[in-house]
Formats: structure tokens, C-alpha cells, sequence
């Protein structure tokens, strides 16, 4: 027996501590995260064998999982609510000391490998917070590379990793939506070619959709600001693109991305929108990809979801910007006054982030004066099962013809251009009142539930990043017909040949739907999703029943979405239960800064 199946052989025998399998039916880890652990634990103890206790199982077990959570980190001063956070029942049934100390004595058992910052080993404990390796290192890397410093994380690069540049010129502008973010940008990109005509620009996002708003209302802005028309030409030029687009990321090969430290980007200035969307390892590969002679400019409101992925960055950012004495605090701008969004849903965005949720009941409760002069004409508010409900649906289901009416017609933009008009925003993917419920539910009133996917007017959401084609998790595009093959109405032409038309600019770009492999309907779409995006009226639909997904900064979110009308659909309890749960990701980013 060869070292590779010998370590096999002790990986698959390994079993965890019959106390382990509670924390398992608790849900409190999973089965393969003890079995992961269960690995990594024989492959430790390959010269001695390791008998880690119970709970650093489960620590360790916490620290697999939280990547999925959203955490970058385990934070063992915070382990009385952790338990809780993902089964409230969980902390009463379990042994589950509340103090950090009771868990860095159990991890003191699994020593080999458990580590401190610097050591080379799978997971590392610094402080009370235990990490995954890879993800401190990200954490102390973009840490180095905002701030100019690693000394505070003890941040250094791991052996054979180049240490890479540090921006020298990082700006971070905060606000919310509506608080003249774009102007802002805009007249630094004035002012910036009124010093260089040939400046040489990026303009990203973490979405395809929130890259093309972004060029969109940026040019629009330099118009209104009276920008010289070198500046046009260069937005026009930089063609907006997804950050993974801009860093070319590679489906095969390693390293995953073209640009990084020893290949930066040939830019004078990148700008980036939307970077609460921007998890931990994409902003430690954006900063990476940014050399000394390159100003990165991050644009983001920190008060809105952070990345499905892991880390809270832009939030993190906020937090230490905020802190006397940062070094971040001089290159940070945060803009307070709303110039573009309602009164009357900024009103409720405000009392959403302010966790006051007798305000935000009260003005939503306020659509009921509709008939005497509405004080709050831009909000409404629909209970579940209602008549009004009810006609909700048939609004919804009338914009999806409109659609397929304006795609048959043979006018892509003006079709893709409508879907901004009406848009459905679920806080569930699954579920009744999930965004998967409200798809088949328009499919079905539409009359083609059960027949061919493609057809005119279907919107559709890249659900799978295709670089061959230029197109990323989350580009929305419109199934039109192929130039030449629009006759009949929206459901009959399904038998027509179509294309998906994405907005690309000004204009759009057609792909053929047979090259499509992976796209999902979105007549709605998860809150999730939305970011980035603007409708002129958004329908924020919250469960039925609390869940872990419900929070306070997805409510938040869904809402300022809209941009002249929105509608609440949930019931009294679930609001109240959304506006009292802000989320809470482990991080240290905030300290390091």
C-alpha cells in the first residue's frame, strides 16, 4: 500500500466522538462538515494520531461552514448567540459554553492543525477569531492593501505568493440610493480628464445588470454636468463589465484569473458600483489585479446585503472609516442627503435601517388613505390572500404580455428597456411566495406552463458564468425573435426562431438561445439578485413564515429597488419580524483597518 492510499484508508476510517452527532441533528454543522474535519484530522495525525475533543469538532466543523453562512471567520466571543443564529433551539439541547476560553482549550486538543497567524496550517486561530487559512489571508491582504499597512493583522504574504503593489490612491465613496453617488463620480471623471484627456477608465460591477445602470446613469450625469465629450467617448469606450469580467477570470487553468500582481490592469482609473456585492476573495483579487499608478474608486451603499458569498467588506470598510484615527477615514466620503429618491420611500428605507418597525408599519398602514389624498402615494402595502393580492397578480401578469407584445413586435430595446418598468423582488427563491412560485404562477396565466421555454418575451437570468460567450452570473437578458420572425403574438411564437437580447451600452447584444445552456425564468427574481438594479416599481415579497434569509438589510434592499412606486407584500408579523433581525457577519476586517 502506497502514502496516498495509506492516508486514504486513515481518512475513511476516521470517526468523530459520539457527542459530535447531536450538534449534526441540532443543524448546528453537517455531516459533511464532520466528515471534512474527520479527514483533515487523519491526515494531521498521520505520525501521531490526534484525539481532538468534542467541541473542537465542532469548532472546527463552524469554521467549514461559515464560508456558506456568509462569515469569513468563527468569532468565539460570540458563540452564545452563534447556536441560536442557526437554530434557535440549538444552544439549550447542547452542551454550548458561552465563554471564548471553554473553545480555545478544546482547540489546544487539535494543536497540529489549528495554528497561529504566520503558521501553515489549515486553520488558524488569531485571537477569538478561528479562520480557514485562505480566508485570513484574504482578510490580512485587503487589509495591507486599503490601508498601507499590515501591521495591525500581522498580515504578510504566504510563502510563494507575490505580495503585490498597494493602491496608493484608493477612494471609497459611500451612500444611499438617491444620494448623488453618480453625480459624484461624474465630476471626478471631469475633473480627471480636464487633467488628462487620455485617461485611460474601467467601470465594473459585481453584475452585468449593475454594470450597464452604472455606464447608463453615468453618462447621462456627465451630460447633465456638462462634461467635455472626451469624457463621453471614454464612457462610451469603457464598455462596462462584471468584476469577474474585468479581471478575466479563466474557466480552466490556474491562476484563475489573467490579471494580478505580477499582470495588473492597464488602467488609470477604475471604478467600481455596488461593492457591498463584492465578497472577501473577490476584493482581495480586485486588489490584487490594482497597481500603484492605477486610483480604484469604491462605490457602494454598506447598509445593503453584503455578497451571497463570504464577508461584509464595503460594511467593514464603513466601520473603520468611521473609527477616530483610521487610516481609511481620509480617503473616504460618505454622502447623507437624498436628491433622487421619494421622500415617501425614503421615509420607509430610513425606518427600515433604523430598525423602528411601529414607523415603517405606520407608513405603509398609510396607502389606506389613498381615497382622502394619500400622504405616501409612492408605497402600498398588500397582505397575502387579499383582493388586492389578487390584483397584484393580474398587474404582474399584464406587464408579462406587455413584453412579449414588444419583443414580437421586433423592438428589442424598447422590450428590454420595459422590463425596468415592473419587477418582482421574492425574499425566498422557493416556497409560495417565492420567486420560483410567482414564475410559474405568470407562466401559467401567459398559457405557456408545460410548453416551449423559449418565447417571446420570457426574461431570463444567466445563472452560470459562460466567458466564452461574455456572459456572468446574473446578466438578465429578453428572449426576442430572430430579426425577420416576428408575426403572430408573444405565446405564438414560440415556434419562431429566438435569440436572448442583453443590454450592452446603449444598445443590445443578441445570443442565440441555443447557445444558452443554464438561465432561469425571472418574471421575479430573489432580492439577492436585484442588487444593482432599478425599477420604476418594485413589489417586495417577504415569506410567509421568518426564516434566516429574512433581515432586516434584505428588506431594506428590496425597497430601494424602486424607484417611483413600491409595494410591500407580507403580513404584520413578517415585517416587523424583518425589521427587527439585522444581519451579523463574523469579520475581522473592520479591526485590521
Amino acid at each position: 500500500m502506497n502514502a496516498t492510499a495509506d492516508t486514504a484508508t486513515r481518512a475513511i476510517a476516521t470517526a468523530p466522538p459520539p457527542e459530535v452527532a447531536a450538534y449534526v441533528q441540532a443543524r448546528v454543522i453537517t455531516a459533511d462538515d464532520v466528515a471534512t474535519t474527520g479527514v483533515l484530522i487523519s491526515i494531521a495525525g498521520r505520525d501521531e494520531p490526534l484525539a481532538p475533543q468534542p467541541l473542537a469538532w465542532v469548532a472546527l466543523g463552524l469554521a467549514l461552514r461559515t464560508p456558506r453562512d456568509g462569515h469569513t471567520c468563527v468569532d468565539l466571543s460570540l458563540m452564545a448567540d452563534w447556536a441560536g443564529a442557526i437554530d434557535p433551539d440549538a444552544p439549550a439541547a447542547l452542551p454550548w459554553p458561552a465563554d471564548a476560553a471553554a473553545w480555545k482549550k478544546a482547540l489546544d486538543s487539535a494543536r497540529p492543525l489549528v495554528g497561529r497567524p504566520g503558521d501553515r496550517r489549515p486553520f488558524i486561530l488569531d485571537g477569538n477569531r478561528l479562520y480557514l487559512a485562505r480566508s485570513l489571508h484574504e482578510e490580512q491582504e485587503i487589509a495591507r492593501r486599503l490601508s498601507g499597512s499590515g501591521a495591525r493583522g500581522g498580515a504578510k504574504p504566504a510563502e510563494g505568493h507575490a505580495a503585490g503593489p498597494i493602491p496608493a490612491r484608493v477612494r471609497i465613496l459611500l451612500g444611499g440610493p438617491g444620494t448623488g453617488k453618480t453625480t459624484e463620480v461624474a465630476r471626478r471623471l471631469i475633473e480627471k480628464f480636464t487633467a488628462d484627456p487620455l485617461t485611460r477608465i474601467a467601470l465594473a460591477a459585481p453584475t452585468g445588470k449593475a454594470a450597464a445602470r452604472m455606464a447608463e446613469a453615468l453618462r447621462t450625469r456627465c451630460v447633465a454636468e456638462n462634461a467635455p465629450q472626451p469624457v463621453l467617448d471614454a464612457i462610451d469606450a469603457a464598455r462596462p463589465v462584471t468584476v469577474h469580467r474585468l479581471l478575466k477570470v479563466r474557466p480552466q487553468g490556474s491562476p484563475r484569473y489573467c490579471f494580478r500582481a505580477d499582470n495588473p490592469l492597464a488602467y488609470d482609473l477604475v471604478v467600481v458600483d455596488e461593492t457591498s456585492m463584492l465578497s472577501s476573495s473577490l476584493m482581495y483579487r480586485l486588489l490584487d489585479a490594482i497597481s500603484p499608478q492605477t486610483e480604484l474608486l469604491l462605490v457602494g451603499d454598506p447598509d445593503q446585503l453584503a455578497s451571497v458569498d463570504a464577508g461584509s467588506v464595503l460594511a467593514d470598510i464603513a466601520r473603520a472609516a468611521a473609527r477616530e484615527g483610521s487610516a481609511l477615514a481620509a480617503v473616504t466620503d460618505r454622502l447623507v442627503t437624498r436628491h433622487r429618491l421619494g421622500t415617501e420611500i425614503g421615509a420607509l428605507a430610513d425606518a427600515i435601517l433604523a430598525g423602528d418597525a411601529a414607523a415603517v408599519l405606520t407608513l405603509l398602514a398609510s396607502r389606506d388613505a389613498a381615497a382622502s389624498g394619500n400622504l405616501f402615494p409612492a408605497i402600498d402595502w398588500i397582505e397575502p390572500g387579499s383582493d388586492g393580492f389578487r390584483s397584484l397578480v393580474a398587474t404582474v401578469v399584464a406587464q408579462a404580455r406587455r413584453l412579449g407584445d414588444l419583443a414580437t413586435a421586433g423592438d428589442a430595446a424598447a422590450a428590454v428597456a420595459a422590463q425596468k418598468d415592473l419587477q418582482v423582488l421574492c425574499a425566498h427563491r422557493s416556497g409560495p411566495l417565492g420567486a420560483a412560485g410567482w414564475n410559474t404562477l405568470v407562466e401559467k396565466r401567459l398559457g405557456v406552463f408545460g410548453g416551449s421555454a423559449w418565447y417571446a418575451g420570457r426574461p431570463v437570468m444567466v445563472t452560470r458564468n459562460t466567458p466564452t460567450l461574455d456572459l456572468f452570473n446574473g446578466d438578465i437578458g429578453l428572449v426576442v425573435p430572430t430579426p425577420g420572425e416576428t408575426r403572430g403574438d408573444a405565446v405564438e411564437s414560440r415556434s419562431l426562431r429566438m435569440e436572448a437580447a442583453f443590454p450592452e451600452g446603449r444598445s443590445v447584444r443578441r445570443v442565440a438561445v441555443t447557445r444558452l445552456d443554464e438561465v432561469a425564468t425571472v418574471h421575479a427574481l430573489t432580492i439577492h439578485k436585484s442588487q444593482g438594479s432599478e425599477y420604476h416599481h418594485a413589489i417586495v415579497v417577504l415569506p410567509e413564515r421568518a426564516s434566516p434569509i429574512l433581515s432586516r438589510e434584505l428588506f431594506y434592499t428590496g425597497v430601494t429597488r424602486a424607484i417611483d412606486r413600491v409595494t410591500v407584500v407580507a403580513t404584520r408579523d413578517i415585517i416587523a419580524a424583518a425589521v427587527g433581525r439585522p444581519i451579523r457577519r463574523a469579520s475581522g476586517l473592520a479591526d485590521r483597518l
